[in-house]
């Protein structure tokens, strides 16, 4: 039997304060209860998500090691009081996330990349 697919679901709106962390960390810890294995990526600069989990905003090398893959991103999952709920917390260096992404070659390609080993371990993953 082979294992469902992983599912990515990005939470976004260019306006702030209009409720997108609280979103997907809902929805997250929703899955994580029906059993499923979940993650959440706080891509916020303003690391929300990451306070909600009340885990320290460090991200070993910054957004910019993450996108060009000098870390692995299930070496940089953090537990969660939640079970079935991970985290890859954000740091202030996210503010220039955009930007490094857009100097990437496919930036959805290598969103993908990055995101497809962690299959393995995750039902779902939520980008917010």
């Amino acid at each position: 039997m082979r294992p469902a697919p992983l599912t990515v679901i990005g939470v976004y709106n260019i306006k702030g304060g209009v409720g997108k962390t609280a979103t997907a960390i809902n929805l997250a810890y929703l899955a994580a209860e029906e059993g499923q294995r979940t993650l959440v990526w706080d891509l916020d600069p303003q690391v929300a998500a990451t306070y909600y989990f009340r885990i320290r905003p460090k991200v070993e090398g910054g957004g910019k090691a993450l996108i060009r893959g000098k870390h692995a991103l299930d070496a940089m999952v953090k537990g969660t009081d939640f079970e079935n709920l991970g985290l890859l917390p954000a740091d202030f260096s996210f503010r220039n996330l955009d930007l490094a992404l857009e100097d990437a070659k496919q930036p959805t390609k290598q969103l993908s990349r990055l995101l497809m080993p962690l299959g393995e371990e995750y039902d779902y993953i939520f980008l917010g």
